[in-house]
């Protein structure tokens, strides 16, 4: 009786194991088509830019309407800047598409291993009936101890699952926080530039912290669109996405002036005010999850300390 209700239990764990990773999966389609889609719309984004910096460059009206008006170095200047920021948003949105298929293809990876619960499941049922057969007045023990088993089954999954959402909380949580404390040096530099005049040693430091602000904002994004897809089997709402933009690093290149430094410090202070809102809502959901694994755990030795009053009261009434 034993062997098949830890047999039952062990199968509902698969399938529930299983199920999550179908929705799991299906979150994971979700981002990697949203993912192809930007990377699509950034690589047309590049080829327009492209094509503007090569009108400018070209003996073309376009370029001897530019000479005449004598604006046409400006006019380049501004075009390249735009096609490196077109390239820079175009690298981010590939980086991001092979990251999204990447966790379909482990995904699917990992549910092709399910292969055989069915028939795993017909041999425990085959083996609960002879045994129910070999003894008929066990059967209402047999029904309720594999109701049991089904439940502890599932429990043990989604603790699982708890387990593997709480430690993406905490990598996104880390991710988010390393992203902070970049985006506030960039803001203090950034600041100093736009205020005080630094100069190009000052600018470039600026250009430094932002480069690597913006690997840390990829980062963070990417750590939480694997959070996003952890919680779908523990039927959480994703917390969203870092969604910043390449910074106006190239404008600010091309036009050293308060109104290009402005753009820049305007939008460390939207990614910073970002960053913050979503470490609050990991912070939330991390605390929801742990909440529900002290919940999960308490189900299971309840289902633990039933189990065995049923089977010490069949003993009882065997003797």
């Amino acid at each position: 009786m034993t062997g098949v209700w830890e047999g039952l239990a062990e199968l509902a764990r698969l399938e529930a194991e299983r199920d999550g990773l179908q929705e799991r999966l299906a979150a994971a389609n979700r981002h990697l088509a949203d993912a192809v889609r930007r990377h699509d719309e950034a690589l047309a984004a590049l080829v327009d830019e492209t094509d503007d910096v090569a009108r400018l460059e070209s003996l073309s009206l376009t370029r001897i309407l530019a000479g005449l008006r004598g604006t046409r170095d400006v006019d380049l200047s501004r075009e390249q800047a735009e096609v490196q920021a077109a390239q820079y948003a175009a690298a981010d949105a590939d980086a991001r598409r092979e990251s999204a298929q990447a966790e379909v293809d482990d995904l699917v990876r990992r549910l092709g291993a399910f292969t055989d619960l069915e028939q795993r499941r017909t041999e425990l049922l085959a083996q609960r009936e002879r045994e129910i057969a070999a003894d008929p007045a066990s059967a209402a023990t047999h029904a309720r101890l594999t109701e049991m088993a089904s439940r502890a089954g599932a429990l043990d999954a989604e603790l699982v699952q708890l387990d593997e959402a709480l430690a993406a909380a905490g990598a996104a949580r880390e991710a988010l926080g390393e992203a902070a404390r970049h985006l506030g040096s960039a803001s203090d530099w950034a600041t100093y530039d736009t205020f005080l005049g630094g100069g190009f040693v000052a600018d470039m430091a600026k250009h430094d912290r932002l480069n690597r602000a913006g690997h840390l904002m990829r980062h963070a994004d990417a750590a939480l669109r694997h959070l996003a897809t952890e919680l779908a089997d523990v039927q959480v709402a994703s917390v969203g996405g870092v969604g910043v933009t390449e910074l106006a690093r190239a404008f600010d290149v091309w036009f050293d002036n308060i109104f290009s430094d402005w753009a820049v410090l305007e939008r460390i202070r939207a990614a910073s005010a970002r960053v913050n809102h979503l470490r609050a809502a990991v912070d939330t959901v991390g605390r929801d999850l742990a909440v529900r694994r002290v919940g999960v755990l308490t189900s299971l030795e309840g289902l633990a300390d039933d189990r065995e009053a049923l089977l010490s009261s069949r003993r009882a009434s065997d003797a």
